[in-house]
């Protein structure tokens, strides 16, 4: 709260558009709360003649609105999307670089543990967002970070570049410097006049917010050098670029072959696809894509001919948009028309190039294609590259302009991979060029250098050169501004090799050929330490190193093992790398870390590691697997065994939910733990039998039966040292006043008495005892005038007709003129129902009964009814939608939610709209395809994390689209493996998707190989969660569920697959004859339902209603009447809890959920997603009945229907 108050010195802008995030360093999860920012210094190191800059970024920040240490969450926006954080210190600690699996693996346990973390929390695109912790209360703290780019050409001849850094308010001080190693530079910000020098310039601002960000501009000096070198500890490093001017020269003075006539010349008019991205994120490139049309068709004019154009867009699905060979009108028109929504699935560019690489009834193929995407794929899928047409048709892709957020290293592979050109989408005639073959494309073919023929040199693994001198061939395309760049490594130091003088490039252009020799100059005298300058060119050789890999490889696998590698060596956040800070020599040695030299705990790590001998290590960890396998693990295997076959003597019998005669029936049946305990406190305050808690209102207050309406005031003797707010749950609706007034203090008695215990509490509370205490709940007119509009209220947002007749008798009940024996018999006959028929229906005019239970058996429960699926969620434009479907069907519906999202802004960058609207259009009758497009937009507008990732594969699952859920649980376990619960998931959907496949395709050997392939990494990834010892404790005993899960799943392979028995259970680490719960057949469950949620440090509970009339959950967790359990009360997160019923009486049941409390830092944590699955007859494989469900859950102490089940 006091960060939302309290006036500030200044703070950071927080902004969510579609654009690319603005900087900002704030603290909270939902309500982002700004942290003040005393100084910054902002440090461009550059080198013209390479057209490279390194930034360094300097902040001093203080968290002075949080009086306790607190997580920071840092959003850094790059000046484009080819940048690079390659550098980021917090005080005195440096950062890491390290495997992004590690990192988040590292992370998690870190702050499990409650010690100092900060790690790169996502890259993508133009953002970088990094976690601070701790930031201490009112105390500064120096952040560095350190950014790699390039300065890109301007049309005045120029090099520029702009950070997009703005401060929502002044910062007193503001520090700009900049240096060059070539060419003169000037520094541009507002509030300041340009600052230009021939190698420096300065620039000091006072109380700046920095609108529009700051620009470097650099003029090019004469005769600057083509190649430059540095040294970077005991390397040196050297890069060359050669101008686009310069290629141009150099194949003007060679006489070569005519280059080929242009696509389609001598087969009719060419005939080009466009491959349009359509998801959400690409909706700012429309106009561009039209521009690019208009040029297309002049480009094709200038050759002596028109064109003819095929349009197909993609987002999640591919469609043909146009007739084959359409006009360039019906073209433009198609494109206009498009509906730009839900995510990018680039796997869909293989069958993109296959259908226009051939020619079909429906027309000739294409002879060259454009692709239009800005690669943001959420699935973080690639496309094959390799089947039809991809070798015959140029695919030539569109760069988005500067400004978008793009993953412009993939849509560069891709061009790559295909062999053809790629030019930024800004300069539609340059592309138009290249597509319709009046510009040729060209290409470095060879790299050597003066070294080559040296067979020393050619197996130095310490002299790399990118691309490999050691190919005899290679096509590597021009960069985006007609530039080639290379670079090179060699060792330096005693026994080093003499360092490469000369470099030797050549390049082509359709029949042209040119030889380009670059010298390579020795690094200058001051930099032969290492300096920023030796650090930028390590850095552009990782990168260019990291892009040729990915063109080269054809493997990923071993991109990835090579890729990070380079990259952790480099020190650089990447696609395959996070930078992790760490601060204490433990956290290095616990986590296996080496510490870097310049690291301030450097010295204490050495020592700390030579006292931790790794013999010991692993010791200590076969012990502690050993321990927990021969200890919990095999205490949960006996439970199940016990449970099977516990004999449970009420079996099947109906349960009188007030009707216990002793204390521990009561507690086993009557609900307690956190809802019951104001009840109780009434029962203990006055000194009632225990017989008396069982009356049908007692119990229902104890269970907490009364979430929607009050329940019917108690006797006043009950409520002798009971408070108002103790007898009214809190969940309940009423205000504190009317509570009071409802139930009033008794009066005062004489000091040293006892109040008298009247004949109701003996027993249970008959109808004219309830009567008689109804009478009063309105003293007085002017109380029930008051206190019925109230009530009235109430009434009307009454949800089910169950709910309504209780308010309505209520309101009559609280009016003096109808406060009648009738009406307060109504509310007796009402309240009785919505208990759940335990209670049989009261006569006002019968006798009272005894003091205990009556004689008879208490009729059975009903069955529960099943719960209604609202069609809308929260806000009336989500009502909007559905009467648009209503009306006019998915379209309109589409048309209503964009039009709701341009009239609210504020809806556009929260990832609950897409998910609520996502959901409106489900139950509206939206099939899966058309709603997965709206979820998918979840990840287009929020950078994805483990959660985010989690919700929507959630509800995925919900929609069938098993494939996409798979993809995004398996990048949940690559953010956050140190979670249980990102293996059970990703087991659950493969297993799931497995059951799938096996419906429609036939059981043959090969069938029987997918299934071996899918089901091991469903062993393994339950298997993890048995054995591992490394699970924080507020897990523990979440093998349980896992045991079950992985016994199930193995024995329904081996029943579906039999060539695999005997093949999948994981022997070595878990023994069948100990460990497989039910043996070789599985466990035989009747019923089992599993609950699981997507937020940490949250506590959703399970709650079964079974046909008897018994509840079970977490603190009546073990049923008298069907012997069913429920698992441990999850209370810190995530879950499972796990409802396991062996023998299961027939009637229905009904299972909810309870969104019991939240524990995290903030107040506002957002929705929860819970996802709740059931199995019934589980074992008995031919009669399994699989049912799943996604349920959202916003508010605190919202319980909610979800599965509903009949035996």
């Amino acid at each position: 709260d006091a960060a939302k108050t309290r006036p500030r010195q200044n703070s950071t802008m927080a902004n969510s558009t579609m654009a690319t995030p603005a900087f900002s360093l704030t603290f909270g999860e939902e309500h982002k709360h700004p942290l003040t920012i005393t100084r910054s210094d902002i440090h461009f190191e550059a080198i013209p003649s390479q057209r490279l800059c390194l930034i360094t970024l300097r902040l001093t920040v203080v968290n002075d609105a949080i009086a306790q240490d607190i997580e920071g969450a840092l959003r850094f926006p790059l000046p484009d999307s080819d940048a690079t954080i390659c550098g980021f210190q917090l005080g005195e600690d440096t950062a890491v670089s390290l495997p992004k699996t590690k990192a988040a693996e590292v992370a998690y346990k870190e702050r499990e543990k409650g010690r100092a973390v900060a790690t790169a929390a996502s890259v993508q695109g133009a953002v970088y967002e990094t976690t601070l912790f701790p930031l201490k209360y009112n105390e500064p703290k120096e952040l560095t970070l350190t950014c790699f780019t390039a300065l890109k050409g301007q049309a005045d001849g120029t090099l520029a570049l702009t950070l997009p850094l703005t401060f929502a308010l002044p910062v007193p001080h503001v520090t700009i410097r900049a240096n060059a190693l070539d060419g003169a530079l000037t520094i541009k910000a507002a509030g300041a006049l340009p600052q230009t020098g021939a190698a420096a310039a300065e620039a000091r601002l006072a109380a700046a917010t920095l609108p529009g960000g700051v620009t470097l501009r650099a003029v090019l000096a004469a005769g600057a050098p083509q190649v430059v070198s540095a040294a970077s500890g005991e390397r040196l490093y050297f890069t060359g670029c050669v101008s686009k001017e310069e290629i141009d020269a150099a194949l003007a003075s060679r006489a070569g072959t005519p280059r080929g006539a242009p696509p389609g010349t001598g087969c009719g008019a060419p005939h080009v696809g466009l491959f349009v991205d359509c998801s959400l994120s690409a909706a700012g490139r429309a106009q561009h894509a039209l521009a690019l049309l208009d040029a297309l068709d002049a480009a094709h004019g200038k050759l002596g001919g028109g064109c003819v154009y095929t349009l197909w867009s993609f987002s999640r699905v591919a469609t043909r948009r146009t007739a084959r060979g359409a006009s360039l009108a019906e073209t433009k028109a198609a494109l206009a028309a498009l509906r730009y929504d839900g995510g990018t699935d680039l796997r869909l560019l293989d069958s993109l190039i296959a259908e226009a690489a051939s020619a079909d009834e429906h027309g000739p193929a294409c002879s060259a294609a454009v692709l239009i995407s800005d690669a943001l794929d959420n699935l973080k899928a690639a496309p094959k590259l390799t089947g039809p047409g991809s070798a015959e048709l140029p695919v030539h892709v569109a760069l988005p302009p500067e400004a978008c957020n793009a993953n412009l290293s993939v849509l560069r592979w891709i061009a790559r991979q295909l062999g053809s050109a790629c030019a930024p989408l800004s300069e539609p005639d340059e592309l138009a060029a290249l597509v319709s073959g009046a510009t040729a494309q060209v290409l470095l073919t060879r790299l050597q250098t003066d070294q080559s023929d040296d067979v020393a040199a050619f197996e130095d693994d310490a002299f790399q050169t990118c691309p490999d001198f050691r190919l005899s061939h290679v096509a590597v395309p021009t960069d985006a501004d007609g530039s080639l760049r290379v670079s090179g490594v060699s060792a330096l130091g005693e026994g080093a090799r003499d360092a490469p003088t000369a470099l030797g490039l050549t390049v082509s252009r359709g029949g042209l050929r040119a030889n380009i020799e670059l010298a390579i100059p020795p690094p200058p005298a001051a930099l032969e330490s290492p300096g920023p300058l030796g650090r930028l060119l390590q850095v552009k050789h990782t990168l260019l190193t990291l892009r040729e890999l990915r063109a080269t490889f054809w493997d990923p696998k071993q991109v990835e093992v090579l890729a990070t590698a380079a990259a952790c060596d480099a020190g650089i956040a990447s696609e395959h790398s996070s930078l992790l800070l760490l601060s204490l020599p433990e956290q290095f040695c616990d986590n296996e870390i080496a510490c870097p030299p310049d690291h301030p705990a450097h010295a204490r790590w050495l020592a700390l590691s030579a006292e931790r001998a790794k013999t010991e290590a692993e010791r200590e960890e076969a012990e502690a697997k050993h321990a927990k396998l021969h200890g919990l693990v095999k205490q949960l295997v006996g439970r199940y065994k016990e449970m099977s076959d516990a004999a449970v003597p009420g079996w099947g019998k109906p349960v009188n939910r007030g009707g216990r005669g002793t204390e521990e029936a009561m507690m086993l049946g009557g609900g307690g733990g956190r809802r019951g305990s104001a009840a109780r406190g009434v029962m203990r305050s006055c000194a009632m039998p225990a017989a008396s808690a069982a009356s049908p209102l007692m119990a229902c207050m104890m269970e907490g039966g009364f979430d929607d309406a009050p329940p019917p005031a108690l006797p006043r003797a009950a409520l002798a040292a009971a408070s108002a707010e103790e007898v009214f749950d809190d969940e309940c609706d009423l205000p504190g006043s009317l509570a009071s007034a409802l139930c009033p203090p008794p009066p005062a008695l004489p000091p040293g008495s006892s109040a008298p215990r009247p004949a109701a509490c003996m027993g249970f509370l008959d109808a004219a005892e309830l009567a008689e205490f109804y009478a009063p709940l309105a003293p007085t007119a002017t109380a029930g005038a008051e206190y019925a509009p109230q009530l009235s209220s109430m009434l009307a947002g009454a949800d089910s007709d169950e709910e309504r007749p209780v308010h309505r008798s209520l309101v009559a009940a609280l009016d003096p003129p109808t406060r009648t024996r009738a009406a307060a018999g109504s509310v007796l006959s009402s309240v009785g129902s919505l208990v759940g028929g335990a209670a049989r229906r009261l006569s006002l005019g019968g006798s009272r009964g005894g003091g205990g239970p009556s004689a008879s058996p208490a009729p059975p429960c009903p069955p529960p009814k099943k719960p209604k699926r609202r069609v809308v969620g929260d806000g009336p434009w989500l009502g909007a939608i559905a009467e648009a479907y209503a009306s006019s069907g998915l379209g309109g519906a589409q048309v209503a939610f964009d039009e709701q999202l341009k009239s609210s802004p504020a809806l556009v960058g929260k990832p609950s709209t897409y998910i609520q609207a996502s959901e409106c259009l489900h139950a509206c009758g939206a099939d899966a395809a058309a709603c997965a497009d709206v979820l998918f937009d979840v990840l287009e507008t929020k950078l994805p994390d483990f959660q985010t990732c989690r919700v929507v594969a959630y509800h995925l699952l919900s929609l069938g689209l098993l494939d996409e859920a798979v993809l995004l649980l398996e990048l949940v376990l690559e953010l956050a493996p140190a979670e249980p619960h990102s293996h059970t998931d990703i087991a659950f959907a493969k297993l799931l998707r497995l059951m799938d496949s096996g419906k429609s395709a036939p059981v043959d050997d090969k069938a029987a190989e997918r299934a071996r392939a899918e089901m091991a990494r469903v062993v393994a990834a339950l298997a993890k969660v048995v054995t591992s010892t490394e699970w924080p404790a507020r897990f523990n005993e979440i093998e349980w569920p896992a045991l079950i899960f992985l016994s199930w799943a193995v024995a329904w392979a081996e029943h579906t697959y039999p060539s695999l028995r005997g093949s999948l259970w994981p022997e070595a680490e878990l023994p069948a004859a100990t460990y497989r719960v039910g043996g070789e057949a599985g466990p035989r469950l009747d019923i089992f339902v599993w609950l699981g949620w997507d937020t940490d440090k949250t506590d959703v509970d399970l709650h079964v209603t079974e046909p008897t009339g018994e509840e079970v959950y977490y603190s009546h967790n073990r049923s008298s009447s069907t012997g069913a359990r429920v698992s441990r009360d999850f209370t810190q997160g995530l879950g499972p809890e796990v409802y396991t019923l062996p023998r299961a009486p027939k009637g229905t049941y009904l299972v909810e959920t309870n969104y019991y409390a939240s524990h995290q830092a903030t107040q506002a944590t957002g929705s929860t997603s819970a996802v709740i699955w059931s199995v019934q007859n589980m074992g008995d494989f031919g009669r399994e009945k699989l049912q799943f469900s996604s349920v959202r859950l916003t508010k605190h102490k919202q319980r909610q229907s979800v599965l509903q089940l009949s035996v």
